[in-house]
């Protein structure tokens, strides 16, 4: 049986998809993401989670899926993909499935997926997600499905919710009740579980009614061969040299972590690579001092990875060219960092047989402007207007001269209290306080102030004080002679009273801050009326005072209904920016790599560029996404021998492009 029937075979168990669909994700991906992927991100996995979790533990009124043929919750497969997942409910329960998973209500609550909304029309897969989120998931089903399960939702006396522009009353609860419930660790099993329906018969998965899948019935026959596989082309050997250099020759744009990044993605897979850079950039992991000795052997740079070596390129250029062909002949892929610093090797780029031009990812040139589509209710966002009008047009308190000098003591002593938490006593001994404070209280923020210990956590917080009124006696009484008597003695009573409250120095107390808001309403009410209504003004406004006033959040639960929607710059403009910064480099050669890249690039507009790319005679463009694992590599090599993770997802990515061209160089 050939490797290609086997893999399809076996993805198959798994998946429970069909032959086309396993085939067509093999014959795309190979192994270089493992033959049932799982996803790496953090929204989706638990998006996923949350779906097999709704399937699972339908509402009462409900009632539990049928397992037709043995497909958990009429789940007959899925196709997961790298960056995608698909799935395939049975076609006899349709519109049950459809009625479990889309959120519903009547006077019961909600069921279905709290804030889960659809995209489709009657020629095209259903595609779900959640209400301003990125993560979704195309389902096998049409519009005219869709709308089957709506009139059976109504039949039902169900309100159907998926298609509402922002979340109806109660979802947003819901839906963090659903999430918050996952222990550590949970929502990866529950996303993997909907990612591999073929392995849940119906005995098991009926136990995910009481209980999360464990990590034992998602395990499968033959696991490790579900692991990823060198990265390369499905048959035959990878053979070439790639130059690593900025685009337009400046530095910072990450090009030794991009080129790191590459070489550990495809040792990882059994390539033999060798890594060639300058021994003076302190961002290299060959500059370290053993490793810049005139000595041009290889040096393996990462433990338990004896397939990625490297070596110093030499500054002299012959010296380097020969280095460049010695490695050539003792690896399948030389990869050279030709550096941006004292010592550049810019001329290798043209020597080699393909060519990253990194450049550093700048949300200006690929995002022309980013969209607010605020859909919470018209009284949030009043209340939010209110918000702002307190922060700029707060009334100016008036202050005694003691109150100021209270107040003073307040801030000093919260700072006197943080120095002696984490201060040396020889440290401490010199701290003073800053007395020109005092004429800055009124534009001091509480947020930005230390908190004390609460009263009944700290025993020592009565000692304290007494110290601290010892340590500024000298220098009050200097300044406020007539004052000081009085404000030394009443300073105590006054921090632990509001302490007690909760209170931050210069933060106002209950009262007055209840009649400063009063205040604003006052003044702004005319505005508000013009704007909102007077029946929203007069239904909500209160609301706003109270809750203000006793600190609760009142438009923080709302802020998941404003949506971001990137606007794009136009793919042609992208390309022209990209070509001007590589004027001098082999432009048939080069592959553009946008690196730290923070995941709002539209796949789509990644393609489009790299078609325009391609049309003007370079290679295209791939991405490295931010990861705090890539921020490391150079100071902690050993991260690279990790075969699993984002981190490993994305260099697979960036070494399936690489490899693509390079096969695709050797056959022409």
């Amino acid at each position: 049986m050939s490797t290609e029937r086997q893999a399809v075979q076996l993805r198959r168990r798994y998946t429970g998809e069909g032959h086309q669909a396993a085939l067509a994700f093999y014959r795309r991906h190979g192994m270089h993401f493992g033959l049932v992927p799982d996803t790496h991100d953090p929204q989706q996995q638990i998006f996923e989670a949350a779906v097999l979790h709704t399937l699972a533990r339908p509402h009462p009124a409900l009632g539990p899926l049928p397992t037709p043929n043995g497909a958990p919750f009429c789940l007959a497969a899925a196709s997961p993909g790298v960056e995608s997942l698909v799935l395939w409910p049975h076609p006899d329960h349709l519109t049950a499935f459809l009625l479990h998973l889309l959120p519903t209500r009547a006077d019961d609550g909600i069921a279905g997926l709290p804030a889960l909304r659809t995209v489709t029309s009657p020629y095209q897969d259903l595609v779900v997600r959640l209400v301003g989120r990125a993560a979704r998931i195309t389902v096998r089903a049409t519009g005219a499905d869709v709308e089957r399960a709506r009139a059976a939702a109504l039949a039902a006396g169900r309100e159907p919710l998926w298609d509402q522009t922002a979340p109806a009353a109660g979802e947003r609860n819901a839906w963090s009740t659903l999430v918050d419930a996952f222990a550590p660790g949970e929502a990866q099993l529950w996303s993997r579980a909907l990612r591999r329906p073929g392995l849940a018969d119906p005995q098991t998965s009926a136990q995910w009614a009481r209980r999360a899948p464990l990590a034992g019935e998602l395990e499968g026959p033959k696991p490790a061969q579900l692991l990823p596989r060198p990265v390369g082309p499905l048959a035959g050997t990878i053979r070439g040299t790639v130059a690593v250099t900025p685009a337009g020759g400046l530095g910072a744009a990450g090009c030794t972590t991009v080129a790191l990044h590459l070489a550990a993605a495809l040792a990882r897979g059994g390539t033999q690579v060798i890594v060639l850079a300058d021994g003076n950039s302190p961002a290299s992991p060959l500059a370290w001092p053993d490793r810049r000795s005139g000595d041009a052997s290889w040096r393996d740079l990462v433990p338990g990875l004896p397939a990625l070596r490297g070596a110093v390129l030499p500054e002299e250029r012959e010296e380097a060219l020969a280095l460049v062909d010695r490695a050539r002949a003792q690896a399948d892929v030389v990869i050279v960092d030709t550096g941006n610093g004292s010592h550049p090797h810019l001329y290798l780029a043209r020597e080699t047989d393909l060519v990253l031009a990194v450049t550093r990812y700048q949300q200006r040139h690929w995002i022309a402007d980013i969209e607010l589509i605020d859909r919470r209710p018209e009284h949030v966002r009043m209340w939010a207007w209110l918000d702002q009008q307190y922060l700029q047009r707060r009334p100016v308190r008036e202050r005694s001269e003691e109150q100021l000098l209270l107040t003073f003591l307040d801030v000093v002593f919260a700072d006197w209290v943080a120095q002696k938490s984490w201060a040396d006593a020889d440290h401490f001994a010199y701290w003073e306080p800053d007395w020109v404070v005092v004429d800055e209280l009124l534009e001091l923020d509480a947020r930005d102030i230390e908190d004390l210990p609460a009263e009944d956590e700290e025993p020592d917080l009565d000692r304290w004080r007494a110290d601290f009124l010892a340590a500024v006696d000298t220098e009050g009484t200097r300044r406020y002679p007539r004052l000081w008597p009085q404000i030394a003695a009443a300073w105590p009573e006054h921090s632990r009273r509001r302490n007690r409250a909760g209170l931050r120095a210069t933060e106002p107390e209950h009262d007055e801050f209840r009649a400063l808001l009063q205040e604003v309403l006052t003044m702004v009410e005319a505005e508000a009326i013009t704007r909102w209504g007077s029946d929203l003004w007069q239904a909500h406004h209160r609301q706003w005072a109270v809750r203000a006033a006793s600190d609760e959040p009142l438009v923080d639960p709302y802020t998941e209904l404003i949506e971001r929607v990137a606007i794009p710059q136009p793919s042609t403009d992208i390309a022209d920016r990209l070509l001007q910064a590589v004027h001098d480099l082999p432009t048939a050669r080069l592959l553009f790599t946008v690196n730290r890249v923070h995941g709002d690039i539209d796949p789509q507009q990644l393609a489009e560029v790299g078609s325009i790319l391609r049309d003007r005679g370079a290679r295209g463009v791939a991405s490295v996404p931010t990861l705090p694992e890539l921020g490391e590599l150079q100071r902690q090599t050993a991260g690279l021998a990790v075969a699993d993770g984002a981190q490993a997802a994305a260099g697979a990515r960036l070494a399936v492009a690489v490899t693509d061209l390079l096969a695709a160089s050797g056959r022409s």
